[in-house]
């Protein structure tokens, strides 16, 4: 039956516009029958990093049927009790219980001693979030107790300068990570990965879409990046939320939140990220 389920979604992403595509979340999440279509994630053309290099990304888990936790999103610590989000990961949720966050994690599957599993007591989702669009796909994540940040595993991640002009322009190597699945369809990686990709200018990425000045299908709120004329490097399912961003370890600076895309590192569509400068305001706004 899963497999009938699955089938007509892809037939009606198929159908859709081409900015229409399967979640960047599981398969699994998709056909619990709590998602809607939303975009595509993972990390594909990358390779695992050492453990606990990026100590600000998480894995926003879900419980399933049987009471085990599966990866179903990324992540960043904003702070001790905070985590940047997408708003896509949370949207529908009513039942808090059934996320859990990892800090200090690397292998899905093997404990180190160094993750921190912590619940999530509330959400603050973009009051403007619009999910057949994908603008103002930002959230913040509040945990049950603070995470432990003296410990170089677990550090907040940096954010931007108050100002979109200092981005990183286009063709800048800007890295995104995660425990996505490493091809369109596949199966999540056990280790989390990072891919380095090229900052597509708004404009190409706008055009990429089928958008133009008058109707755009990429907004002043997003960012893109990835290989536009070869492809082969990208975020996928499973990578939802997590961080875009230069520099690394404790001075990595998140410029995006992973979003939207179609299918995952296809030559002429790159990732399509929330723009994190954008919501700066926002952020202060809702951290607290």
């Amino acid at each position: 039956m899963k497999i009938v389920i699955l089938a007509a979604l892809f037939a009606c992403a198929m159908a859709m516009p081409k900015r229409m595509v399967l979640p960047r979340l599981p398969a699994s999440v998709i056909m619990s029958g709590k998602y809607q279509l939303i975009p595509e994630d993972k990390i594909v053309g990358g390779a695992v990093v050492a453990p606990n290099s990026l100590p600000f990304q998480v894995s926003l888990q879900r419980r399933g049927s049987t009471g085990s936790f599966s990866q179903s999103c990324g992540g960043s610590i904003l702070d001790a009790n905070v985590i940047i989000d997408a708003a896509h990961c949370v949207r529908g949720v009513t039942d808090l219980t059934i996320f859990r966050v990892v800090a200090g994690e690397h292998s899905l599957r093997t404990d180190s001693g160094l993750e921190q599993n912590r619940a999530v007591t509330r959400f603050v989702m973009h009051e403007n979030y619009k999910p057949l669009t994908f603008e103002n796909d930002i959230s913040l994540l509040f945990l049950d107790a603070p995470l432990d940040l003296s410990v170089p595993e677990a550090q907040p991640v940096l954010l931007p300068p108050p100002t979109s002009e200092l981005d990183p322009p286009a063709g800048t190597i800007v890295t995104v990570s995660g425990w996505g699945t490493t091809s369109s369809g596949g199966v999540i990686s056990d280790q989390l990965r990072s891919v380095d990709v090229p900052v597509v200018d708004d404009d190409v990425c706008n055009r990429a879409y089928g958008g133009t000045a008058a109707s755009p299908q990429v907004y002043p709120s997003m960012l893109c990046a990835g290989d536009i004329s070869n492809g082969g490097i990208d975020s996928c399912q499973g990578d939802s939320g997590g961080p875009l961003f230069t520099g690394t370890g404790a001075s990595a600076v998140q410029h995006g939140i992973v979003s939207w895309g179609q299918g995952c590192a296809l030559a002429g569509y790159p990732g399509v990220y929330t723009q994190v400068s954008f919501f700066l305001d926002w952020i202060a706004a809702n951290r607290v």
